[in-house]
């Protein structure tokens, strides 16, 4: 509940930067608040499933059999970047969407082993995914849930970088943010 939280209050905070683009009305808001309850449940248990596989299973099994970080943070977080590979997007876009979130699964892996279970890590990730396909999603396939899309879609390499890297900056800030929240509770 604290990552969610923290993920939360970090990602609003960064929405008074401005992202350099007004985000166009997707779903009508009643439409929207029918459609909400539902749409948590799904990501709860989308974000629940890829956590429980990728920090539960994977990085513990890994981490069970070698000394090294490297080994039990790395190759689950380069696992779960390539799991969001999509080359229709083009190579630059494509491998820099593959960094994003595998620098998620880094920040998510760490989370994990910080706190001995996957709580926090889930939290941030329900969160992120909130945000990202119930509140502001890139136009597209993944946009038919949100509340606003962005004016322009995947194609649109120049206008994605920039804000992919701004993602990922927002990540670290809030792997930072959830790290010295729990550390304050003394989790």
């Amino acid at each position: 509940m604290i990552a969610t939280l923290v993920c939360l209050a970090v990602l609003a905070a960064s929405a008074i930067i401005p992202f350099g683009y007004d985000p166009l009305p997707g779903l009508d808001l009643p439409l929207w608040l029918n459609f909400l309850p539902l749409s948590l449940l799904v990501i709860l248990g989308q974000t629940g499933a890829e956590e429980l596989f990728f920090r539960g299973y994977l990085q513990q099994q890994l981490a069970a059999r070698f000394n090294t970080p490297l080994v039990w943070m790395g190759l689950p977080s380069i696992l779960f970047g390539l799991a969001h590979l999509d080359p229709s997007n083009g190579p630059v876009l494509a491998w820099l969407v593959v960094a994003a979130t595998g620098l998620f699964g880094l920040c998510a892996a760490d989370l994990t082993a910080r706190t001995g279970n996957i709580g926090a890590a889930w939290g941030f990730h329900f969160a992120n995914n909130v945000v990202a396909i119930l509140v502001v999603s890139l136009s597209g396939t993944l946009s038919g849930l949100a509340l606003y899309v962005t004016p322009f879609g995947p194609a649109e390499t120049d206008t994605l970088v920039p804000l992919l890297l701004r993602d990922m900056a927002t990540t670290v800030a809030i792997w930072a943010a959830i790290r010295f929240a729990l550390a304050k509770t003394g989790r």
